[in-house]
Order: C-alpha cells, then structure tokens, then sequence
C-alpha cells in the first residue's frame, strides 16, 4: 500500500520545514503588522502550526530582546543580565539599609525640655 492509498486520494505529502524557516515565519509573525492567520496563509502553513512555532522559536511574552543568533551574541547577552543581577542586588541592599533607618523608633523618646 502507497501514501496516497493510506491518506486517501489527492492527498499531499507532510511538507517538512527547516529551522530558519521556522524562525524566519515566526519574526513575521512577531511584527504585529499582521494577523498570525494572515502571516500563516501567506506562507501557506498552518495557523496552528505557527503558533507552535512561536512557542518554541518567540521569546517569552512581555521580553523585547532578540534571542541570540550565534554564540557569541549569547555570551555578551548573559555578560549583560550578570551585570544586571548584580546592580538589582546592590539597590536590594540599599533599600533594606533605609528601610531599616526609617523604621526604627528613637532610642529615647522626645527630647525633654530644660527649665
């Protein structure tokens, strides 16, 4: 038995799509200048399948960085985000220090007035 008789008459077979194609359909489906299912009917996939697509190759929702293309790019990113934690962790200590100045009662009170 061939393809065409287990799929049934006229059918196609699977395409396959390389990686960058992959990548490429989600950047246009990122631009937001266009539906996913207008982007999708224009490559002549899938609507369902550029949405997965998207959640392998998009970053995550709300992150405006490029993902890295090379090593190298990947490296100076990560170089950037340590960088990064450890300025938010010297604020962090700041922070608590005047928390900690600001929310501590006087040691004796109210002065006393001299008659």
């Amino acid at each position: 038995m061939n393809k065409t008789d287990q799929n049934g008459p006229g059918t196609k077979p699977r395409r396959q799509y390389d990686e960058t194609y992959k990548c490429h359909a989600v950047e246009l489906s990122l631009r937001g200048d266009r539906t996913v299912k207008a982007v999708a009917k224009e490559l002549g996939i899938a609507p369902g399948a550029l949405y997965e697509w998207r959640g392998k190759y998009a970053g995550r929702p709300g992150d405006n960085r490029p993902t890295p293309r090379s090593l190298e790019e990947a490296a100076e990113e990560i170089a950037d985000l340590r960088a990064e934690v450890i300025r938010m962790r010297e604020r962090e200590a700041i922070l608590k220090k005047a928390m900690g100045m600001l929310s501590e009662p006087p040691a004796s009170g109210m002065p006393r007035s001299k008659r």
